[in-house]
């Protein structure tokens, strides 16, 4: 079986070559006539590329109707697509959504926009296609990206624990690990399963929680409040966070995973909390 992924340089693709062999497609997903050559006998193709920070709408939309549409020319017989939780629309605080929640996205995220887009051409396109829909996926050697995507250049990870670290009553998170992901998506290939799968770890964090495996004290502070200063501080390069993340952060539903468990009888290996923990150890070892 040959099997060909985009985007196998990432957070996911790097956590699935410990677990699949595969060819890593090293072409530019906006450029058609190369991915279709680089895909050209393929028996599953496993698209994961794309642009987080900054969102780039040619290589998320454009890119991944390229995909499409290269696996439609070329024949492959199973596309697996990385999605997200972000493509769902919000639900209930506490509340958990299965697979037919609607994928109409988190108003004011281009990311959730772009998540949202891709959902809707997958299910234009006449492809045996799989979606998977994780939480946060984390780990190790993703420290450092996410440390710059999160956190100030001039804050250093070694002063967390010194620091009152600011979260909102309600914030709730789920986490799942790179691995854990890359479990569910052999899985996939080997049973050829179709459809949707959330990916999540337990338990769901709360700031409580988060603060306790950063090892810093917690500084509630309300959500309003949250979003005005992350508005302030992004405008003068002070810190990473626009609001329209810290919106998603807290408007993403929760979601349940009883049809990965029971269709690809996929249970996460790794606990949310030490998932966490892993990623702030890992951000301390910047040189």
């Amino acid at each position: 079986m040959r099997i060909v992924v985009t985007g196998g340089s990432g957070n996911v693709g790097t956590a699935l070559r410990r677990h699949l062999d595969f060819e890593d497609v090293g072409v530019d997903v906006r450029a058609l006539s190369s991915l279709r050559d680089a895909i050209r006998g393929a028996d599953v193709v496993v698209h994961l590329a794309w642009a987080i920070k900054p969102t780039d709408h040619q290589t998320n939309v454009d890119g991944s109707e390229h995909v499409l549409a290269a696996c439609i020319k070329e024949e492959v017989g199973h596309l697996i697509c990385a999605s997200s939780v972000a493509a769902y629309a919000p639900a209930a605080r506490y509340e958990r959504v299965d697979e037919s929640w609607p994928t109409t996205g988190i108003p004011g995220s281009t990311y959730s926009a772009h998540k949202v887009r891709l959902e809707e051409m997958i299910s234009r396109y006449p492809l045996p296609c799989t979606v998977i829909r994780p939480c946060g996926i984390a780990q190790a050697s993703a420290a450092q990206q996410l440390r710059r995507w999160l956190l100030s250049r001039w804050l250093s990870p070694r002063l967390l624990p010194l620091l009152p670290v600011p979260l909102w009553t309600g914030l709730r998170l789920q986490l799942v690990h790179s691995d854990d992901v890359a479990r569910a998506i052999v899985e996939i290939v080997r049973r050829r399963a179709l459809g949707a799968f959330n990916l999540a770890s337990e338990p769901v964090l709360t700031a409580p929680m988060i603060a306790d495996r950063v090892g810093a004290a917690r500084l509630p502070v309300p959500y309003p409040v949250i979003e005005k200063l992350a508005g302030a501080t992004a405008k003068l390069r002070l810190q990473p966070l626009t609001p329209e993340w810290v919106r998603m952060a807290d408007q993403a539903p929760l979601v349940r995973t009883t049809r990965a468990h029971q269709d690809l009888e996929w249970w996460p290996e790794h606990d949310a909390r030490d998932v966490l923990s892993e990623v702030v150890t890992a951000m301390g070892r910047r040189a």
